[in-house]
């Protein structure tokens, strides 16, 4: 058994593709299938199987791709380890949904003041597209709202969760629903909203509020806060993505909790590839996200 057979197998698993992982790691398709052959020989299985989705692992070749990942990370650990140098224009790169930017600045700002070298790339995606990221090694990092069940089939990642996510709307201090103790989509019927442009919100808008009037779609939050608090409209959110920021805190806005619909709470989550090693940065900054929840 050869490490470069460990990569092929890692990698036919991430891209269900022989040609896909050859381009990936610069080998010939041929070469990747013949090593593939010789190891299956040598261990006595067969860890993937043919069909038009492309290469499928095997239950036992499962078994094998994700020990396959565990070495190849306590390599990439011991290589960092072993240089033993100073960061030099590090760059991170993170992927997160609509809504949870806001967390992710809060622990950049104080990652600056640690690795000040550190070059920070954060970009606002879909859940689909930040999964995709994760998996295409574009980014280190991927912020999401997502169940176990939603990323457990995705065995080269891994996840964590923050905190639970819960249901709410998000009106200015003079809105009728300001002293609401909670409301109700049957409450909402009338109103307009102002809305991001995520999954979370289309879903909603779509099941529940299909006629109501939607005045402004936007991914820019300080735009959809500015509507909130002139009385423009009204928003949704989950109440944990918004409880720290400043105009929640002063009265500006209120939060108010959402009931009686068929909505799910869903875990606030961190993901990334458990094959690649997170570098210093990387996890003093899930380390300074982690703390925004639980502060």
């Amino acid at each position: 058994m050869h490490f470069e057979q460990l990569l092929y197998i890692a990698e036919i698993g991430k891209q269900g593709s022989i040609t896909t992982a050859a381009e990936k790691l610069c080998v010939s398709p041929p070469a990747i299938s013949k090593s593939i052959s010789n190891l299956e020989k040598e261990l006595g299985i067969q860890i993937f199987t043919r069909s038009k989705k492309g290469m499928v692992p095997t239950h036992q070749g499962k078994a094998v791709i994700k020990k396959a990942f565990e070495v190849i990370l306590k390599v990439d650990e011991f290589r960092e380890e072993a240089k033993l140098q100073a960061l030099v224009k590090t760059e991170l790169k993170i992927s997160c949904v609509p809504g949870l930017t806001y967390c992710a600045f809060d622990a950049l700002v104080k990652l600056q003041t640690d690795f000040p070298e550190v070059i920070v790339e954060i970009q606002e995606k879909e859940t689909f597209q930040v999964l995709r990221d994760i998996k295409n090694g574009k980014c280190d990092i991927g912020l999401l709202m997502a169940n176990k069940t939603d990323i457990q089939s995705e065995f080269d990642i891994a996840n964590e969760t923050l905190a639970l996510g819960r249901p709410c709307i998000c009106v200015g201090k003079n809105s009728k629903f300001a002293f609401y103790e909670f409301v109700t989509p049957e409450d909402l019927q009338k109103e307009c909203f102002v809305t991001n442009i995520g999954e979370f919100t289309r879903n909603i808008m779509n099941t529940y509020f299909s006629k109501n009037q939607v005045l402004i779609r936007t991914n820019n939050i300080e735009i959809i806060k500015k509507a909130i608090k002139e009385g423009v409209g009204i928003t949704f959110a989950y109440k944990e993505m918004l409880t720290k920021d400043v105009d929640v805190q002063n009265g500006e806005i209120i939060i108010i909790p959402l009931k009686n619909c068929e909505l799910l709470e869903k875990p606030v989550s961190y993901i990334y590839a458990n094959d690649k090693q997170l570098t210093s940065p990387a996890r003093t900054f899930l380390n300074y996200v982690q703390d925004f929840w639980i502060e």
